[in-house]
């Protein structure tokens, strides 16, 4: 008896990690993505900070690049679901080019429900990528 006892403890234990490591690859899938998210929020929010014209390019091209980080870790096209965040992005650029503050914070403001409303009918880790945007967007100034 006691030596099927001893047996069936490693077997226990082993089918435990197995579930936790399952487990946690889920979440750290969806951590990665809200990170990504977040950093691609951030990009947008740089595009409207920034303090040239030349700047304001550079900037939109790298948010571009964050949003096609989070595309490729979502594994759906982001663009797809937010239609109108190139136009968006193009009317936030012309706006911080100008000059013109009030404008470029409505911009963003577009962005914030464009994603919020695409977020919402997500789940898993495109859900948490749109929920990163949003925490980066947020934190625009």
């Amino acid at each position: 008896m006691t030596r099927q006892t001893i047996g069936r403890k490693p077997l226990a234990v082993l089918g435990s990690v197995a579930v936790a490591v399952v487990l946690l690859g889920a979440c750290g899938g969806q951590i990665r993505a809200e990170r990504k998210g977040k950093k691609a929020g951030e990009a947008v929010c740089d595009v409207k900070t920034a303090g040239s014209a030349d700047e304001a390019q550079r900037q939109l091209s790298q948010a571009q690049r964050k949003l096609n980080d989070v595309q490729r870790i979502v594994g759906r096209p982001i663009n797809e679901d937010l239609r109108d965040i190139n136009q968006n992005m193009t009317d936030l650029i012309e706006h911080v080019r100008q000059g013109n503050k009030a404008l470029a914070r409505q911009d963003i403001a577009v962005i914030e429900r464009n994603v919020q409303a695409v977020g919402r009918t997500l789940t898993g880790k495109a859900r948490s990528a749109y929920d990163g945007m949003q925490e980066g967007l947020a934190e625009c100034d």
